[in-house]
């Protein structure tokens, strides 16, 4: 479980009431299905997989232990304890997972978390993209258990407080699954480095650590030897900080590896500035994302007309679809508005595209809709959705409509394979038209709409790829898992398929990964994009002769081609300076040296010594062979060890294209950049009993000697020995619930009051984190002093719910100076329904007693117990992005209803109340947006709820309370309404209430580095102009908003104005406000300022 979305818990559970007083929106993490988890075991691994699976989970068991060796070797440790794996069927799947607690974007293509050390991973569809996933987030999980061992060492070591950077952890992580480097890091790479945005170490971030990140890598392990990798780390252990390890390992400082660095950097791709073209040099320039505030402009489809383009753009920070001119690229109109609704709620952009309907008066495009993907039909007139056609597929990518208007062709992921499906729009019917185990994508319509082509990694000719006789057994009912692994896979080429016959036919291509191919209008000429000089460009083949040619050659890359009807343009997206544009190639002639293009240094293999020098997509395919020879006994307990593979020994293929992060996800909670996620956990600690690393005792002299003794070897040959069954196959055990912990924290004192006291927290959860524990406990010499509190929470279901008991001791002094104290405790049980990602039912309920004493002998009050039921019900929409400090774009709402009565008769709390709150931002440009928000309430009954207003949340410093606030009804069932900045914590209140706020927030403080008393870096201080306007009151009839008597004034309704500045401090964002009292009339002569905590509403 996410680490700070416990600590938020236990925030949440410590300060405020049991009711919930704290308004709390964020999205939904929807459970569509339950998922029956069975598992697999190999030596090292637990592979947890459902459904159809199993064969998947063979594929990852080879990948897995082979992978490890590898890793294993480059760091020169051996792992302690059991790794947990589980598998997803798809990315819809994968999106409701409860391993971690946050949100995953939809770029998000796996996970390690620390706590457990679990890998969760889905299936596109590719199994190279599952081979490099895997063995990316292994990485991950075996430097977590070389780091941060056992829970015991963990808790009292001090070196367990290395915190790796994210450059190391991504660098090393991609540098071990891309055998060490990949075109696409190149090119990303090549493009920092001339357009200068480069970062220093300790600034990698925002994604450029997965492509920077094992470009650093390289040149540690080229220039000092790929054992440093391993002994960095454990010298990080000692000695806790990178610079530190750095200099203790390699010799030289952060800042001097840095210069050295970006020096070679620039040595090496400067260079390529007088051979290449920019895509602006060669093409017109339909888009400039540095213009238009957009990050991705992409995936263009001509209008049957010519005249326009579609395409996605994310402009507005929410990724859309436009109608643009394709004449200079001006907005004709916004035609799809996305990632708001359940309706829409992802269009998918970095992997599917867009399909114009012959006669140009509708679009076609995917999106995802109650956890499936849909087929959806607009109208371009008036933008109306008017049919969505959903299936059960995994995923569904890249719909094109056929010239003749009659069909849709896609691809979808069924099962285990990634197929092309054609819809008969006619009949509304669908089928699938190549039923086999091969990974078909990119399909695009010849133009008399009865073939198809497409991309695939199927064997093509040429390509050099071994044929093997697959075609007699595919249809078969045999046993595809052998199939599966024994085929070659992760080379991608071009091949036609006749709708009728399904006949397949390899179209002559050349060398490299060659994909996204379109057909000419007449026909006779195919556009693709091919890697084969180490930049991805695009290339034409004639249909009836086996001529090649390039007709870009760009310094970063060209995809996503679309020809114009007339055939004399193609329209395609380039990435160039940090951003994804749309260029119109007008001129279609052979590029470089009559259509061949200079490879690239890296292709060359002019770069260092371990980087590989075969062009991409050559030869480096990938062959597992299905005899699980990873899976093989060893008596060995050295790393260096090999296992024998009787099948294909070439490596695995480097050269797949990975997914483009989609950016419109933000979450507070976690890293979330690229392609993968590192969930950034490194000080949690972790359940076991396994031996703790051997890096407890290291020492500088003592950097090896890391493996595992016989004894503890033998606990993992005693797994892999029972793993399988006679037949070869694994035992497949079913999934059982066991709680471990999560988090695990406490602390105890003494003092002659009190006497012995004791703090602790403890979260616990099962595997699959369906289900959750809580207990935090604080022992003050005796129970009933104590407090306790207990909560489960089971998110299985659809509808998540929990349980929970608490009983907490509190002393007050109140404005009179007499003690008293409260016991407050009862049982509570909320339940949540999620509608969709963006909106959801709340229901929670609360069973509370209250027992008062009075402990001042002169105290006229007499002791005295309190009993209520309470409920509130809500109804809760967000669909917000973040920024630095606080909500960007986007909308936010909440309404609620909520009542008390006594069960039990006596002393009771009544009422019932009603509330609302609402929130839009509008983001203006860059860290520049503006915030409104309304709210309000009310609340009747025989001791009507009181609404406390005034004052900031969670401001620091004291206040002076008045009596009656500590009164039972206003201290545990009211409710604190902020902000009302220039006033008084609690100043006013009432059974009636309305609050407005506006704010104007910009960037102040870009970069901000002390270095004395306190050395420290601060980076994006953001500043904001506000003004609010609220009012708290009890009677109707006696409130008056303003009064005209003299200078018209307000009178019952209270305004403030000022300013404030913002500084995300990583854990927390401090707020400082300084604010004016105004009447509109007069203003304050002395301004109220406020430290708090917390991002901005």
């Amino acid at each position: 479980m996410n680490k700070k979305s416990i600590l938020l818990f236990i925030l949440l559970v410590a300060t405020g009431s049991v009711f919930g007083q704290s308004t709390y929106f964020g999205k939904n993490k929807v459970q569509y299905e339950q998922f029956d988890w069975q598992y697999i075991q190999t030596r090292y691994f637990d592979i947890y997989f459902y459904d159809v699976h199993y064969e998947t989970a063979k594929f990852s068991a080879t990948v897995l232990e082979s992978a490890y060796v590898v890793i294993s070797k480059e760091l020169n440790y051996q792992v302690r304890k059991r790794i947990p794996v589980f598998l997803y069927a798809s990315h819809n799947d994968f999106l409701q997972t409860n391993i971690i607690s946050g949100m995953i974007g939809e770029g998000t293509g796996g996970f390690t978390e620390s706590a457990k050390n679990r890998i969760a991973i889905p299936f596109s569809g590719s199994l190279e993209d599952l081979r490099h996933v895997l063995h990316h987030e292994l990485t991950h999980a075996v430097v977590y258990d070389m780091l941060i061992g056992n829970l015991f060492t963990s808790l009292l070591s001090r070196r367990r407080l290395f915190m790796l950077p994210l450059w190391y952890a991504e660098g090393y992580a991609e540098y071990s699954s891309r055998d060490h480097w990949h075109y696409r890091a190149d090119m990303i790479v090549r493009d920092a480095t001339i357009n200068n945005y480069l970062y220093s170490p300790e600034l990698v971030a925002g994604g450029l650590e997965y492509y920077q990140g094992p470009a650093m890598i390289n040149y540690i392990a080229d220039n000092y030897g790929k054992q440093k990798l391993g002994e960095i780390l454990a010298k990080g252990k000692i000695h806790i900080t990178m610079n530190k390890a750095l200099e203790s390992s390699i010799g030289i400082s952060m800042s001097e590896f840095w210069e050295d660095f970006s020096i070679e950097m620039k040595r090496r791709y400067w260079p390529e500035i007088s051979k290449r073209s920019k895509a602006g040099e060669i093409a017109n320039a339909l888009t400039d994302h540095t213009k238009d505030a957009s990050n991705r402009n992409e995936k263009p489809i001509f209008s049957p007309k010519g005249n326009h383009l579609a395409i996605f753009s994310d402009r507005s920070d929410y990724t859309e679809i436009y109608l643009i001119s394709a004449v200079d690229g001006s907005i004709i109109q916004r035609l799809v508005k996305g990632h708001r609704t359940g309706d829409l709620e992802s269009l998918h952009s970095y992997l599917s595209g867009i399909a114009f309907s012959p006669d140009g008066e509708k679009i076609a495009f995917v999106s995802k809709t109650k956890g499936k993907d849909a087929l959806y039909f607009i109208t371009i007139k008036d933008r109306e959705i008017y049919k969505r056609k959903r299936y059960d597929f995994g995923s569904i990518f890249s719909p094109v409509w056929s010239p003749d208007g009659t069909k849709i062709a896609f691809t979808a992921l069924n099962d285990r394979f990634r197929d092309i499906f054609v819809y008969d729009i006619e009949h509304d019917s669908t089928y699938n038209l190549n039923l086999d185990l091969y990974d078909d994508m990119d399909p695009h319509w010849y133009p008399d709409s009865k073939r198809l082509v497409f991309s695939s990694d199927r064997p093509h000719p040429d390509n050099d790829f071994i044929l093997n006789n697959f075609d007699e057994v595919v249809n078969d009912s045999l046993n595809w898992g052998a199939i599966y692994y024994n085929r070659e896979y992760g080379n991608y080429n071009l091949f036609t398929i006749d709708i009728e016959t399904e006949e397949i036919v390899p179209v002559a291509c050349g060398p490299g990964q060659n994909r996204e191919p379109v057909v000419s209008p007449d026909g006779r000429k195919i556009c693709f994009v091919s890697n084969r000089n180490g930049i991805d460009n695009l290339y034409l083949t004639d249909v009836d002769s086996p001529r090649t040619f390039a007709i870009t050659d760009i310094l970063t890359n060209a995809e996503s081609p679309s020809w114009s009807p007339d055939g004399k343009q193609i329209a395609f997206s380039s990435f160039n300076n940090r951003g994804q544009d749309i260029y119109l190639l007008k001129d279609i002639k052979p590029a470089g040296d009559n259509g061949v293009l200079e490879p690239t240094g890296f292709v060359k293999g002019e770069y260092l010594n371990n980087w590989k020098k075969e062009a991409p997509g050559d030869s480096s395919f990938t062959k597992i062979d299905s005899d699980f020879a990873a899976l093989r006994l060893v008596d060995s307990t050295e790393v260096g060890y090999s296992f024998v593979n009787d099948g294909d020994k070439n490596s695995a293929d480097e050269n797949t294209l990975p997914p483009i992060t989609d950016t419109d996800e933000a979450d507070s909670t976690r890293i979330e950049n690229g392609e993968y996620i590192f969930v950034s956990k490194d000080d949690s600690t972790r359940d076991g009993d396994a031996v703790d690393g051997l890096f407890s005792d290291v020492t500088d002299s003592s950097l090896t000697g890391n493996m595992l003794t016989p004894e503890e070897m033998a606990v993992f040959d005693s797994v892999a020995q029972n793993s399988l069954l006679p037949n070869g196959e694994f035992r497949v055990h079913n999934y059982r619930v066991k709680f471990t912990p999560d988090f695990v924290s406490g602390g105890f004192s003494y003092d002659t009051f009190f006497g012995l006291r004791g703090q602790s927290v403890f979260a616990f959860s099962d595997y699959t984190g369906d289900h959750q524990i809580f207990l935090i406990t604080d022992l003050v010499n005796t129970i009933d002093q104590s407090n306790l509190q207990l909560y489960y929470f089971y998110n299985r279901m659809r509808l998540n719910f929990g349980i929970g008991a608490f009983h907490t001791k509190n002393y007050y002094i109140d404005s009179y100076d007499h003690l008293f104290s409260d016991r407050l405790y009862g049982l509570q049980s909320s339940f949540s329904l999620p509608f969709s990602k963006f909106f959801r039912a709340e229901l929670l309920v609360s069973q509370i007693f209250i027992d008062r004493r009075f402990h001042d002998g002169n105290d006229p009050r007499t002791d005295r117990s309190t009993k209520a039921t309470v409920a509130s019900f809500s109804l809760v929409q967000d669909n917000i992005l973040w920024g630095i400090t606080g909500p960007l774009n986007g909308r936010r709402s909440r309404l609620d209803f909520s009542g008390a009565t006594d069960l039990f008769g006596g002393n009771s709390v009544s009422f019932y109340a009603a509330e609302f709150d609402y929130r839009k931002y509008w983001h203006l440009k860059g860290l520049f947006s503006t915030a409104i928000r309304f709210s309000g309430g009310a609340s009747w009954g025989k001791q009507p709820k009181r609404f406390f207003l005034g004052g900031t949340s969670n401001f620091i410093g004291n206040t002076v309370i008045d009596a009656e606030v500590y009164e039972e009804d206003n201290l545990y069932f009211a409710s604190v309404i902020t902000p009302l900045r220039g006033f008084d914590y609690y100043e006013f209140y009432g059974t009636r209430y309305f609050l407005t706020n506006f704010e104007f927030r910009y960037p102040f403080i870009d970069y901000l580095q002390t270095n004395f008393p306190i050395p420290m870096t601060i980076r994006y201080v953001t500043g904001s102009l506000f003004f609010d306007l609220g009012a708290a009151w009890e009677n109707d009839e006696t409130f008056k908003g303003g009064s005209s008597f003299g200078d018209p004034h307000l009178q019952d309704i209270h305004a403030g104005f000022g300013f404030g500045i913002r500084a995300n401090l990583g854990i927390f964002v401090l707020r400082y406000d300084l604010a004016w009292k105004t009447d509109l009339a007069t203003v304050s002569h002395h301004p109220k300022y406020t430290f708090s905590l917390g991002a901005d509403f």
